[in-house]
């Protein structure tokens, strides 16, 4: 027995051309600017926003930058308080690494290295890693060990 096929048929525009298929260029066009105006605007428009209202207004950004552009202005350090002074047995040896400590207390952690200073401790005066993944931190007025 023969097989059947069909015959593909070509759909035709005016003149005899084969139809076209899909999106015309232009409506290409519009999408892709306003998938760009999208994501500009998602991931910055506020910098356009300032922009535009500083040429509206014939300012430029050189215009309004600090008079004190070259002194650094140190950025703002929320200092922590403990409630108590803390004292040597209320730390604890969370990790040792690379000549650095991570130490715990109730309240928060506190990382020290050789000549840093911790409440109840004192100044760091050597870091030790031991054998079995513990160690020891030695200061002037306590010495931590890890078990």
């Amino acid at each position: 027995m023969a097989k059947k096929t069909k015959a593909a048929t070509v759909q035709t525009a005016e003149g005899g051309k084969p139809a076209k298929r899909g999106l015309s260029r232009k409506v290409k066009i519009m999408a892709g600017g306003a998938l760009a105006f999208a994501l500009v605007s998602a991931a910055g428009g506020t910098y356009l926003l300032t922009q535009a209202s500083s040429h509206a207004t014939g300012r430029t950004a050189e215009a309004e930058a600090p008079a004190n552009e070259g002194i650094p202005v140190p950025m703002p350090v929320v200092s922590v308080a403990s409630v108590a002074d803390a004292k040597p047995s209320d730390y604890q040896i969370v990790q040792i690494f690379k000549g650095e400590a991570l130490l715990a207390t109730r309240d928060n952690l506190v990382r020290v290295k050789v000549g840093s200073s911790a409440p109840g401790i004192g100044t760091v005066t050597d870091i030790q890693t031991g054998t079995n993944g513990g160690g020891a931190v030695i200061g002037t007025d306590a010495t931590l060990r890890s078990l």
